[in-house]
C-alpha cells in the first residue's frame, strides 16, 4: 500500500505537519522502533519512534517511513535527505489508536489482495461469466447479480439468501422465476433516475434501495463507450467493507471481459440485439410482458410478419467473425431484424410488413450468400407473435434437415424452406408410432414387384409424371422419352395400379405413398427435379 493512503487512513486530524520526500512508496508493514538503528532501515517498514530515536541520517538506497510520536524535531541532514518521509502527530492524538489504525489497513489491504486474486483466478478459469460471479459472491459474502440494459439476469449467485420475510428475499425468489426484473423494480429504477446516475458515476455508486429494502452497489459494464450491462451487489449477509468498493471495480471489469469473450455483446448488432435474440431462441415458453418489455428497451418494432433463417455451416460450425462477415453480405435482406450466433450457426430474426413476404429477391440473395459461403439456409413459415422465435427456429432447423434428405429428389439450390419439407417430418413422426408400409398404398407396392418381374420402369415413369402435375409432355421430356412411349407406359401403369390417375384423391395418395416409400430408402428416383422448373414447365 502506498505510504500516502495509509497516512489518510490515521484518525482525523492526528498529523501535525509532515516532510515526505515519496509518499507514493510502498508499504507493507509496521513496526515500533526501540532502539537508535545499528543498520539499514527496511524501506517497506512503516516506523513508529520518538524523537531522539531517530538516526542522523541513513543510507540513500532504500526509504526511510517514520511516524514521530513525541512531536520533537528531527535532526537536519535526515529531514533533507531525498529517501526519507517523515510524519508527525498531533499533540494529544492517542499513539495506539494511530497503530492500530495503519494495522487494520494492512489487514484490509491483505483480504483486497486475497479477493483480487480469487476474482483473477476465475476470470482466466475460462468457466465464464456464471462461475465469476459465484466465486465474487463467496468472496465477498453478498448477493451479487448481473442485469442487461433490458433489465434481465444475465448471472446472478445469491448465496445462502434464506426464503425469510425480509423484502430482499421476497423480491429475490419472484425474480428468479422469470430471471427479470419485476416490472415494479424496473418502474422504481427509472423514477429514481438510478440508471443515469450510475452512467455518470466513475465507481460505484452506492444506494439505499426503496424497493429492496437494503443498500446496494452498482456500476456500469461499458465496452467501447456503450453500456452493456449493470453489475450489483446487495447488502444482505454483512454490511458494505472499504475493500468492497476496489474488489467490485475490479469485478466489473473483468464482467465486461467476459462478457466480449462469450460474445453476448457485438458491435454490429448494438444494444445487445444479439444477446435479446439469443434468449428468445433459448426460451420455449418465453414471457409475453417481458419480451415486450425489452423489446422497448431495445427500442426494436418489428413488423408483423415474422420469419427465421438459419445457416448452418457443416463440421464444428461458424465463428462470431464469420458470423458478422455473413451478416455484412445479407445486409439489404436484414433490414428490421436482429442477428446472433446460435449453436455455431447464423440466425436471423426476418421482420416484414403483411404486403411485403419474404420475397422471391430475398430468397435469391440468401441463396447467394449461402453457396458463397459454403452453406445451407432453412427458412421458417411465417407467424406474428415474436414469442414463437424458438418454433421458427426449430422449423428452419427442421428444413435444412429434410431438404438435405429430399436433396436426392429435388433440387432446392441451398435454400430450404419450411413450407415444401413440413409433410417430411410429419412422415417421420408417423414412423415412430406405426409402421410406415401400411400408409404406402398397395397398389403401388405391387408395380413395384410388376417393374422388377418384367424389366421395367413404371415406377420412375410415374414419379416424375406425379411431379409435373400429370403433365404427358414435360414428363416425357424430363425422363427423355417420345410422346407415344410415354403414353404406352402410362396405360401400363394405369391397368396395373387399377386407377385411372384422374382423381386428385389417387394423385393424393400416390405422392404420399412415395414419400413414404422416399423415407424409408425404398426408392430412390434416377432423375433429380428442380423446384423452379417444377412450377413454371
Amino acid at each position: 500500500m502506498q505510504l500516502a493512503n495509509l497516512i489518510e487512513r490515521l484518525p482525523e486530524r492526528s498529523v501535525a505537519r509532515s516532510s515526505l520526500a515519496d509518499p507514493h512508496c510502498d508499504v507493507y508493514n509496521v513496526a515500533f522502533l526501540t532502539d537508535v538503528f545499528t543498520e539499514s532501515p527496511r524501506g517497506d517498514v512503516l516506523y513508529f519512534c520518538d524523537s531522539i530515536l531517530l538516526p542522523a541520517s541513513v543510507p540513500e538506497t532504500t526509504y526511510f517511513n517514520c511516524i514521530i510520536v513525541d512531536g520533537g524535531d528531527a535532526p537536519e541532514a535526515l529531514v533533507a535527505q531525498p529517501n526519507v518521509n517523515l510524519i508527525w502527530l498531533a499533540n494529544g492524538i492517542n499513539l495506539f489508536a494511530c497503530y492500530n489504525a495503519i494495522q487494520t489497513a494492512f489487514i484490509n489491504e491483505s483480504d483486497l489482495t486475497a479477493v483480487l486474486q480469487r476474482l483473477l483466478a476465475a476470470h482466466f478459469s475460462n468457466q465464464g461469466l456464471q462461475f465469476l460471479i459465484e466465486e465474487a459472491a463467496s468472496a465477498l459474502g453478498n448477493p451479487i447479480v448481473v442485469v442487461d440494459p433490458t433489465y434481465q439476469y444475465i448471472a446472478y449467485h445469491l448465496g445462502s439468501l434464506p426464503n425469510d420475510n425480509s423484502r430482499l428475499a421476497h423480491v429475490m425468489n419472484e425474480e428468479m422465476v422469470s430471471e427479470t426484473l419485476l416490472e415494479e423494480g424496473v418502474n422504481y429504477i427509472r423514477d429514481s433516475y438510478i440508471d443515469s446516475t450510475i452512467g455518470r458515476n466513475k465507481g460505484p455508486l452506492v444506494h439505499y434501495n426503496k424497493f429492496l429494502d437494503c443498500n446496494t452497489m452498482t456500476m456500469a459494464v461499458m465496452v467501447r463507450g456503450i453500456c452493456i450491462a449493470h453489475v450489483m451487489m446487495m447488502e444482505y449477509a454483512h454490511l458494505f467493507r472499504d475493500l468492497d468498493r476496489e474488489a467490485f471495480v475490479q469485478l466489473s471489469n473483468f464482467v465486461g471481459q467476459e462478457l466480449q469473450k462469450s460474445e453476448i455483446w457485438s458491435p454490429s448488432t448494438g444494444e445487445l440485439g444479439s444477446y435479446f435474440l439469443e434468449n428468445l431462441l433459448g426460451d420455449r415458453s418465453p414471457s409475453v410482458a417481458v419480451t415486450r418489455r425489452r423489446l422497448k428497451a431495445l427500442d426494436f418494432h418489428p413488423k408483423p410478419l415474422l420469419y427465421v433463417v438459419c445457416l448452418h455451416a457443416p463440421g464444428e460450425g461458424l465463428t462470431q467473425i464469420q458470423v458478422e462477415h455473413i451478416a455484412g453480405q445479407l445486409r439489404p435482406v436484414l433490414h428490421h431484424s436482429l442477428y446472433t450466433k446460435f449453436h455455431q450457426h447464423f440466425v436471423a430474426l426476418i421482420s416484414r410488413d403483411l404486403d411485403n413476404q419474404l420475397s422471391e429477391r430475398a430468397l435469391r440473395r440468401i441463396h447467394e450468400v449461402a453457396t458463397l459461403n459454403g452453406l445451407t439456409a432453412g427458412v421458417s413459415n411465417s407467424f406474428r407473435a415474436i414469442t414463437e422465435t424458438r418454433t421458427g427456429y426449430d422449423q428452419a432447423r427442421a428444413a435444412i434437415r429434410y431438404g438435405t434428405l429430399a436433396s436426392r429428389i429435388i433440387n432446392d439450390e441451398g435454400v430450404f424452406q419450411y413450407r415444401d419439407y413440413a409433410y417430411m417430418q410429419a412422415v417421420e413422426q408417423a414412423g415412430k408410432r406405426m409402421n410406415l408400409l401400411n400408409i404406402c398404398h398397395p397398389s403401388l407396392l405391387s408395380l413395384m414387384d410388376y417393374d422388377e418381374s418384367h424389366g421395367c420402369e413404371l415406377v420412375e415413369t410415374l414419379f416424375c409424371y406425379l411431379q409435373t402435375a400429370c403433365s404427358t409432355s414435360r414428363s416425357a421430356s424430363l425422363l427423355n422419352l417420345h410422346k407415344n412411349t410415354m403414353l404406352y407406359r402410362l396405360g401400363r401403369i394405369r391397368e396395373v395400379l387399377g386407377m385411372d390417375l384422374s382423381s386428385g384423391e389417387d394423385i393424393f395418395i400416390l405422392q404420399t405413398s412415395f414419400r413414404v416409400l422416399i423415407n424409408l430408402g425404398l426408392f430412390t428416383p434416377r432423375c433429380k427435379l428442380d423446384r423452379t422448373w417444377l412450377r413454371t414447365g
